[in-house]
């Protein structure tokens, strides 16, 4: 666990590793894992992380979450964190790492929910000033 090298660190880990092994199955277990791995080796080197499931498959929304919530762990060292779904604009499900006591509170999650869409609408505006400010080149026929 980044920052942590005390035993107190790796049995938080291992129980947390346990938990998702029994809660998922060794195939989705397995992915996670690799995706995490991959993840840090990538990210240390530079690099953006690519995931996929097992198998080659897509990363989908069980894979996501599971994945979050590990890596959640690994940064915070705390195994009480909790992963709430956020819709997002284009109608796929994103997700968010929140205290406990947020995940618990329906009106405290929505305001989470809705500062994550506020984000992502102003993000989504960014891109499109962007894009109009510095159109793709034309290709030439050739």
């Amino acid at each position: 666990m980044p920052g942590r090298s005390d035993d107190a660190g790796s049995d938080v880990l291992d129980t947390y590793l346990a938990d998702l092994a029994g809660r998922c199955g060794p195939a989705v277990f397995e992915a996670v894992l690799a995706a995490v791995r991959g993840t840090c080796a990538m990210l240390s080197e530079g690099h953006p992380a690519l995931l996929e499931g097992p198998d080659g498959t897509a990363f989908g929304p069980q894979l996501q979450r599971e994945y979050l919530a590990l890596l959640a762990v690994l940064m915070t060292g705390r195994t009480d964190l909790e992963v709430i779904g956020v819709p997002t604009a284009g109608g796929t499900a994103g997700w968010a790492v929140v205290e406990p006591d947020v995940a618990a509170d329906p009106d405290a999650a929505d305001a989470v929910r809705a500062r994550v869409a506020a984000g992502e609408a102003d993000r989504a505006e960014a891109l499109d000033v962007l894009a109009s400010a510095f159109p793709p080149p034309r290709r030439h026929p050739r």
